[in-house]
């Protein structure tokens, strides 16, 4: 048997359901897209304690300011379509008698959506756990105030700024958010970088899985840290539509318009492993819609512009996000 999980989003959803959910705010796409690429600088720089995909946690403030609450997450999550193929794919997971779970830094009300409508057992579901509805007592004049006001301040910061923007965000999130009582929502446990490694790793062992006998899909940087993993302990790590922290990453790359492009890959995989998904990647091409690569340090830049392609394609403004 396979244990088969997915990151939701890209591999599974094209949207990004908390960059739908800041869209309900005045300039909340600008402002998401601030916050993204501050989580990926501080990704990128090592800060201890922080892991890619805490992106989740650090909107929670601008979200409850706006009065978004459980009921706002979840009417998100109803309207959002599902990747090409997804459906079909799953199911054809589980008609080759494999488990199939989803591990996402997204919040539980959505992945939990998602998972029913492609009949995914709640129990393999790995999400950021949220309490919208209870938090929002924490949501005190002079928090409000201060939060819109910055809010203003980090809008006008170009997107472009690394410099500026950190500087801007350490100085709201780590000098004065601390201080107010709204302040405890960033010890939220976001399913981030390392929390994905932990995760499939508890997902395998709960149901005898070996590690050699997972795969994880995946395309963002939030799911760097569990593709590299899956890649040292003999599984595979599969990039479908990714930017370039999971190509970096991953074993083999797919680019495409339809996620069943991956199941030619994961039935090679469950034949000899990691080596047969090699031999079938580097093999003459079997879907001239697709396009298979075996990622390497020297080649997955080469990957690089037929996956922005497609995650273009599919994905649209949420392409862009880290």
């Amino acid at each position: 048997m396979l244990l088969v999980a997915f990151d939701l989003e890209g591999p599974l959803t094209p949207t990004d359901h908390a960059y739908e959910l800041m869209a309900l705010l005045p300039q909340g796409r600008e402002l998401f897209e601030r916050i993204s690429r501050y989580d990926d600088l501080l990704t990128l720089s090592g800060r201890e304690g922080y892991q890619a995909g805490d992106t989740l946690k650090l909107i929670i403030p601008f979200l409850l300011v706006h009065g978004i609450n459980d009921e706002e997450v979840t009417k998100i999550s109803r309207a959002t379509p599902l990747t090409p193929g997804a459906e079909d794919c799953v199911a054809q997971i589980r008609d080759r008698g494999w488990s199939v779970g989803i591990i996402t830094t997204g919040y539980q009300p959505h992945a939990l959506s998602v998972g029913d409508r492609l009949g995914i057992a709640q129990e393999m579901i790995v999400a950021t756990s949220v309490q919208f509805d209870l938090w929002d007592s924490l949501v005190t004049d002079d928090a409000e105030a201060f939060i819109l006001a910055y809010q203003e301040k980090i809008l006008r910061v170009p997107l472009e700024d690394d410099e500026t923007l950190q500087k801007v965000m350490d100085e709201f999130f780590w000098s004065h958010l601390v201080n107010y009582p709204m302040g405890i929502v960033l010890e939220t446990v976001v399913v981030g970088g390392r929390k994905k490694v932990e995760s499939v790793t508890q997902m395998a062992d709960r149901y005898g899985v070996d590690l050699t006998r997972c795969a994880f899909v995946g395309d963002s940087i939030t799911d760097s840290e569990v593709l590299r993993y899956l890649k040292v302990s003999g599984g595979l790590s599969l990039v479908f539509n990714g930017n370039e922290y999971a190509l970096a990453s991953g074993q083999v790359g797919v680019a495409g318009d339809d996620l069943t492009a991956i199941l030619a890959v994961l039935d090679a995989f469950d034949r000899g492993g990691p080596d047969s998904a090699r031999h079938f990647v580097n093999a003459p091409p079997p879907d001239a819609r697709h396009f298979y690569q075996w990622l390497t340090d020297e080649n997955w830049r080469e990957a690089l512009p037929v996956h922005r392609k497609f995650r273009s394609q599919l994905r649209g403004r949420a392409a862009r996000l880290g």
